[in-house]
């Protein structure tokens, strides 16, 4: 009985058309409000930039530097449910708060955490945040802090390698909030979602059957490339390859807890990238083609970050509908 069937429409292009203030120069992550706005993490430009839901520009957020409201680095934005933009910046080792109308709130020092990478507040005003701890065995957690950044419990903690050897498709921890405040989070060489309450219990996993990828000695060739180039790895880094691909490269959480996941397959599409969908009490939907990596999914709109031909990168948001 569950909808299955999904149909998407182009709606708007952000970020061709105006000058260097209005223009998206290299937009990294975005997310939008209940009211259709849109706030896109331009990485160039060092700022947030805020679009009304016809693509009309409205105003930009934040500058680079160290004041107060400004940024570093900043990785990615969220529209929280107490409709704020929270932004979490590794560079400066902050999280920091603005009203949606662009005035700043205040900022958390996540100083405490070693490469803090992703961060989210969920609906109780928790700060739910991963972190990489380096020493003879790496390990990511995924911890949750309370409004003022002080740690409250490790939902996870996954290790990820062991010093000084290297697994270019080494594990990842993704993570998403759901309405009431569990966080559901996987790794990406397990094709396995687990739900964690407040109180750091695991009420439910989500388990989906797979044939995993095979890594040939082609796949490692290009994977090498890209990570090193034509010289490859030096002589001090002894690569380890895994047996396969991971199971899935990345996924959003939709606002009713739908969640969308980027598996890796060698599966052929003529365009678009492929997405494997789950409904909010886990139930495996349907596999699709989106577009392109999907940054958002919110209140009935996918958002995506598309290169056109001359390689400039843009926002679109398609108007999304099951039945």
């Amino acid at each position: 009985g569950v909808p299955s069937t999904l149909s998407l429409k182009e709606e708007l292009v952000l970020g061709k058309t105006g000058n260097e203030e209005t223009m998206l120069l290299n937009p990294r992550t975005v997310d939008a409000d209940q009211t259709g706005n849109i706030y896109v993490l331009d990485n160039k430009a060092v700022q947030i930039k805020v679009y009304d839901p016809q693509g009309n520009f409205i105003r930009a957020i934040g500058k680079r530097g160290q004041g107060p409201g400004e940024f570093q680095r900043p990785t990615n934005i969220q529209i929280t449910a107490q409709q704020n933009i929270f932004v979490c910046d590794p560079g400066s080792r902050r999280v920091i708060f603005f009203s949606l109308d662009g005035q700043f709130i205040k900022e958390l020092s996540g100083s405490k955490m070693w490469m803090f990478s992703d961060a989210k507040v969920d609906p109780n005003g928790d700060i739910v945040g991963s972190h990489t701890i380096m020493d003879q065995e790496a390990r990511t957690e995924l911890i949750r802090f309370n409004s003022n950044m002080e740690p409250l419990l490790t939902v996870t903690s996954v290790p990820i390698a062991k010093i000084p050897v290297f697994n270019p498709y080494f594990p990842f921890i993704y993570f998403g909030l759901t309405a009431d405040g569990n966080v559901l989070w996987g790794i990406t060489t397990e094709y396995v979602f687990n739900v964690v309450n407040p109180e750091g219990k695991t009420i439910k996993k989500i388990i989906k059957n797979y044939d995993p990828e095979k890594l040939t000695k082609e796949d490692q060739e290009r994977r090498a490339k890209e990570i090193w180039g034509e010289e490859g790895p030096s002589p001090d880094v002894r690569v380890e390859w895994p047996d396969n691909f991971p199971a899935f490269q990345d996924f959003v959480m939709d606002e009713h807890g739908w969640l969308y996941v980027r598996p890796y397959t060698k599966e052929k599409v003529e365009k678009g990238v492929i997405y494997d969908v789950f409904d909010a009490d886990g139930r495996y939907v349907a596999r699709v083609v989106l577009p392109d990596r999907a940054m958002a999914v919110k209140y009935g709109k996918l958002y995506t970050i598309e290169e056109d031909e001359e390689g400039m990168r843009l926002v679109k948001r398609y108007a999304l509908q099951w039945r």
